[in-house]
C-alpha cells in the first residue's frame, strides 16, 4: 500500500495540491487524468519521492518498490518497448 498523507505542494503563492490523503492499495489499477498544467506529473513525482512536498508525507508499505519510466519523450527512442520497461 502506498499512503499519502496531508500532502500540500506549492511554488510561491500558487497552490497547487493541499491536504491530500489518498491511499493506493496493491492489487488494484489506478488512473490519474486531469488538464495539461493540472500538476498530473507533479503528483507522480512526489509519489515516486523525486519532488519533496512541503508538507505531509508518502509512504510505501514495507517490502514493496515503485518503478517510474521518466516523461522524456526520446530518451528510448533506440529501445525495444520490452527494454525500456525492464
Amino acid at each position: 500500500m502506498l499512503n499519502v498523507s496531508n500532502v500540500t505542494l506549492q511554488f510561491g503563492k500558487r497552490v497547487l495540491f493541499e491536504d491530500v490523503n489518498i491511499k493506493f492499495h496493491g492489487e488494484r489499477c489506478y488512473g490519474l487524468i486531469g488538464a495539461n498544467g493540472a500538476g498530473k506529473s507533479t503528483f507522480l513525482k512526489i509519489l515516486s519521492g523525486e519532488v519533496s512536498p512541503n508538507s505531509g508525507n508518502v509512504s510505501l508499505e514495507s517490502g514493496k518498490r515503485i518503478s517510474v519510466l521518466s516523461q522524456n519523450h526520446f530518451a528510448y527512442d533506440e529501445e525495444t518497448v520490452l527494454n525500456t520497461v525492464i
